[in-house]
């Protein structure tokens, strides 16, 4: 009997997911269509300006970049409606070719990137330098004290049954199974303790994946206990990016391949961060109809988010692009839900 009540909450709750998705979701403008001002700087990778990937901030208001051109990344600060480099672009160590950085994250006085883990998308051959995780300190002035990466999380996927299948090394086959379905980390986050890594790929039967491990361990050694939340999304639908504000943890949900005409909307991931099982919620469609758009004319595609503010009413979220000139930085007011 109390599997049968189960299962039905269950059901009820899935289908309250996809009639919001489908009927209710408000489309949020920004708050102004110009992006904010960003210093220019020269990265080494030719379409780094136009690659921005990651970004997330600690308290003390630095805030690290990731970049998905090259194997650079950079700190930068908030100054009113412009993003500011605080120092030089840094090299990732030991990146022969492209760490493919997906992810940012901030937690202490810890900075963290994150490759995506993934073979390369058009061809599906293998990028082995995109399965690292960094960990940086730095001074107020961008000077990197301490730099160190692990390469653990690849196996910890790997050790988890529901992703073993899709966490294997390109093989410049997409026809053959999984395909571009592989493992694409694209988002990532902190809390108490733990990284949380949220990914693009693969999307099975609707579900998408949030791995998480133990912080420290995944650097210093011992056990990572590994988590899984799977988390149902929709068909073709995929994490961009994922922030933690206030406890709970919001990602950024689009399109889970180069084709789907999904939406991008963000969604409050409810039970990730204290280990109880994960209930989205979609809050809100970005309404990019009035966005800058790429340089050959199509819409930028965001990729990563960080709370500027947030109120009982609101968050109010910096979102970031791919595809838009210095990352076209666009204010969103996305309203919470009681």
């Amino acid at each position: 009997m109390i599997f049968l009540i189960n299962r039905i909450l269950a059901f009820a709750l899935t289908a309250a997911w996809f009639s919001s998705a489908a009927f209710a979701i408000e489309r949020v403008a920004s708050e102004s269509p110009t992006p904010w001002q960003v210093d220019k700087h020269r990265f080494a990778a030719k379409k780094a300006n136009e690659a921005f990937s990651g970004f997330a901030c600690g308290t003390s208001g630095m805030c690290v970049l990731a970049v998905d051109e090259g194997r650079q990344g950079a700190f930068m600060r908030i100054n009113g409606e412009r993003l500011v480099y605080v120092g030089e672009p840094f090299e990732f160590s030991g990146v022969e070719k492209e760490l493919d950085a997906e992810a940012a994250a901030v937690d202490g006085g810890y900075f963290y990137v994150a490759g995506s883990h993934a073979a390369k998308r058009e061809t599906c051959c293998d990028n082995s330098d995109s399965r690292r995780v960094y960990r940086l300190t730095a001074d107020e002035s961008g000077h990197i004290g301490t730099m160190t990466h692990s390469e653990r999380l690849w196996d910890a996927m790997r050790s988890l049954p529901e992703l073993a299948p899709y966490a294997v090394p390109g093989d410049c086959r997409c026809d053959r199974a999984p395909g571009r379905n592989r493992i694409d980390i694209e988002g990532m986050a902190a809390a108490n303790g733990r990284l949380f890594f949220a990914s693009r790929a693969p999307n099975v039967e609707g579900n998408g994946y949030v791995v998480g491990v133990d912080a420290k361990a995944l650097f210093e050694g011992g056990d990572l206990k590994p988590s899984l939340a799977t988390v149902r999304l929709g068909a073709n639908k995929g994490f961009r990016d994922l922030a933690i504000a206030d406890g709970v943890a919001l990602a950024l949900v689009g399109p889970s391949d180069a084709l789907s005409p999904a939406d991008y909307s963000i969604v409050e991931l409810r039970g990730l961060t204290t280990g109880v099982a994960v209930q989205p919620r979609e809050l809100a469609a970005l309404d990019l109809q009035n966005a800058p758009l790429r340089k050959k004319g199509s819409l930028i595609k965001p990729e990563a988010i960080a709370v500027l503010e947030l109120d009982p009413r609101r968050y109010r979220l910096l979102v970031l692009s791919d595809g838009g000139d210095d990352g076209a930085p666009l204010v969103f007011n996305i309203p919470r839900k009681p």
